[in-house]
């Protein structure tokens, strides 16, 4: 059985997702601050639900702190209007985010899609990036990429279509099952990050904008 943590300061929240989750066929751990969370054992956690106004330390400290030593999926929730806290969010390494107040079958959507993506079996891409699915992580000349579990899903999505130009919209599609808001730049925060990881290795923008159509990632086989 999966084991999810909970790091929100709101008690009635805590308990719906609490109540929710575990009937859903979960294990549930509610922390109603980071400090709290990050003193327990992260390890034993396969996803973890953290939302980012907490007193204290907040949710995304949190958030880098967890990402220095791991990749687990980490979904933020934010404030519907807090276009700026999503976009840090994922600059620190968040997988997903909702904004509140949600709708709990749909984070519990996400959170199944994020936990099947963390067990797709171990395949190798090509001679340039070897995937480990199993692992979550990627190879190049035998250099392991220091990837979140988010870039670790885009570089697959541009990985089986090399030389094709994915849309925001598909690109949203095949990362979190929906279309993104024509104003959300959070794929285009996502982009950039793993177009930078990748540039230490390839000479040039091996992920390439194209005006008006998206993203593309060329390699030479």
């Amino acid at each position: 059985m999966k084991q999810l943590a909970i790091i929100d300061d709101d008690p009635e929240i805590r308990k719906l997702l609490d109540q929710y989750l575990t009937k859903n066929g979960f294990e549930v751990d509610a922390f109603n601050d980071g400090e709290s969370f990050l003193e327990a054992n992260e390890t034993k956690f396969s996803l973890v639900i953290l939302d980012i106004g907490l007193p204290g330390i907040d949710g995304l400290e949190v958030c880098r702190r967890i990402r220095q030593n791991s990749n687990i999926p980490i979904i933020m929730l934010t404030a519907a209007s807090d276009d700026l806290d999503r976009i840090l969010g994922l600059e620190l390494g968040s997988d997903d985010y909702m904004g509140k107040p949600f709708n709990p079958r749909e984070l519990l959507a996400r959170i199944k899609a994020l936990l099947r993506r963390a067990e797709v079996k171990e395949e190798n891409v090509d001679n340039n990036i070897v995937m480990n699915y199993a692992a979550r992580s990627a190879f190049i000349a035998g250099n392991q990429l220091d990837l979140t579990g988010t870039e670790f899903d885009l570089l697959l999505v541009f990985h089986k279509q090399i030389g094709v130009v994915l849309s925001r919209d598909e690109i949203g599609e095949l990362l979190h099952g929906r279309r993104v808001d024509p104003l959300d730049r959070s794929i285009d925060t996502i982009v950039s990050r793993l177009r930078h990881k990748l540039s230490d290795h390839f000479e040039g923008e091996i992920i390439q904008s194209v005006r008006g159509k998206g993203y593309v990632l060329l390699l030479k086989n």
